[in-house]
């Protein structure tokens, strides 16, 4: 055997220089992916039946407004803080007792995450006081994700709040209706607040002294709608101990399809846990600031006082993250930034805020000085200029002639008319290229 290894060494070297390694090792290797791929599919195929099993609408339960109410006082009710900025308009809140009482089809279902684990859960707010709750308090907790605005309506009705005491039934139309400028009470009408009142006595005590709602057949009516108030029942979705990206997804499949405002307002509620008030910060110091020139009716809408402000912004957060412009920048609604904004730090969210404050403030001084404020018909002239005060740094006290002329042209040229987002980002971009440097 001694004699013929180095023979049988030398053949084995041979042979080895005619083997691709490679290739053998590829072939394994191929083999365990195959083996490793099986194990992965029969994971996921396991886990796709666990989802196709588990079937999440059968996790529902019929609530009384009476029984949902009464949860809310509790305090069993509890909000994500995403919906802290969410409001509904009197409009809209008439339009749900309207459609409570005459609709022949029932509301829409309430959507709740039960808290079974505080420390999965996003940060929560108190249903009524609006404060931030901490963890140990969550636990058994029902963190309304999708219905806030009805039961909180209902829940005005309950209490007789005050954001409800101009809403009336009115018996001579037969249906909710507002008050206007302040109007008083009619003989056929009656409150909200008093009609669908918790306490018994003050519903009764109300209707026993008008002489038009106590007698026999206009009380028995009202009865029977208070009666059917009560008992209008709402179908509760229930899950349990959504993590915070889950919630915000089954808040957004729900609520955010079309609403850019909504979604805006979403991310920024992020700021309050980080103790920065988007309205109280900055919202309000911006119309405030408009308002003391009388501008107050270049934002008409209440929305705007959200998207408008926010898209301002813009140029401030390039300005203080010094990053590069990309896609788009311009100070208009379709361009907000309000995630990326919302993700920053402390220091650099209210310093955005202070420099985008003091170029509101800059920008319409020069107006006022220039005797131009009274031509300005649209709120893109204006924040535009804010986004050009603070891109290029500018001194009003210091301006060029050359530069206050491209200003003046700007404010008495610039036409915002039936513009598309395209053009109106073009403009903007044209705006800061052109300006020109100090003389």
């Amino acid at each position: 055997m001694l004699k013929n290894e180095p023979k049988n060494t030398a053949a084995v070297n041979k042979i080895s220089k005619t083997i691709d390694f490679t290739f053998v090792f590829e072939y394994y290797l191929n083999i365990l992916k195959q083996q490793r791929d099986v194990i992965f599919l029969k994971k996921s195929v396991m886990d796709l039946y666990k989802k196709a099993v588990f079937d999440p609408s059968k996790e529902r339960k019929d609530m009384t407004l009476q029984l949902l109410c009464d949860e809310i006082e509790q305090g069993k009710m509890v909000l994500p803080i995403y919906q802290t900025y969410i409001r509904w308009t009197l409009p809209k809140m008439v339009d749900l007792f309207n459609y409570q009482l005459l609709g022949k089809s029932p509301v829409a279902p309430i959507s709740i995450n039960f808290i079974d684990d505080p420390e999965q859960v996003i940060e929560q707010i108190g249903f009524l006081d609006r404060k931030i709750l901490n963890k140990e308090s969550l636990l058994g907790k029902h963190s309304v994700v999708d219905g806030q605005q009805r039961l909180s309506t209902n829940y005005k009705a309950h209490v007789d709040h005050e954001d409800v005491e101009d809403i009336v039934l009115d018996l001579r139309k037969g249906k909710f209706t507002s008050l206007r400028n302040k109007e008083t009470v009619k003989e056929y009408q009656i409150p909200v607040g008093k009609l669908y009142n918790k306490d018994q006595t003050k519903y009764l005590e109300y209707v026993n002294s008008k002489e038009y709602l106590k007698e026999d057949n206009t009380k028995d009516l009202l009865n029977t709608i208070r009666k059917k108030h009560q008992q209008y029942y709402y179908v509760v979705n229930f899950a349990t101990n959504l993590s915070k990206v889950e919630q915000m997804e089954w808040f957004e499949v729900l609520n955010l399809a079309g609403s850019r405002v909504t979604g805006d307002m979403v991310y920024l509620t992020d700021l309050l846990v980080k103790g920065i008030d988007f309205y109280t910060d900055y919202v309000n110091p911006f119309v405030k600031e408009l308002e003391s020139k009388e501008l107050e009716h270049l934002m008409p809408k209440k929305s705007a006082e959200v998207s408008i402000p926010l898209a301002t912004l813009n140029a401030a957060y390039f300005k203080v993250t010094g990053g590069d412009k990309k896609g788009n920048f311009s100070p208009i609604p379709s361009d907000t930034k309000a995630k990326a904004i919302g993700s920053r730090s402390v220091e650099e969210i209210k310093e955005m805020i202070s420099i985008t404050l003091k170029a509101l403030n800059d920008t319409l001084e020069f107006m006022s000085e220039k005797d131009r404020l009274e031509k300005i018909e649209r709120v893109d002239i204006l924040t535009y200029l804010i986004g050009l005060t603070v891109d290029k740094e500018i001194d009003y006290n210091n301006l060029s002639s050359k530069q206050t002329h491209y200003l003046i042209e700007f404010i008495d040229t610039a036409d915002f008319v039936n513009n598309s987002n395209t053009a109106r980002r073009e403009k903007y971009s044209n705006l800061l290229e052109n300006y020109p440097l100090n003389e």
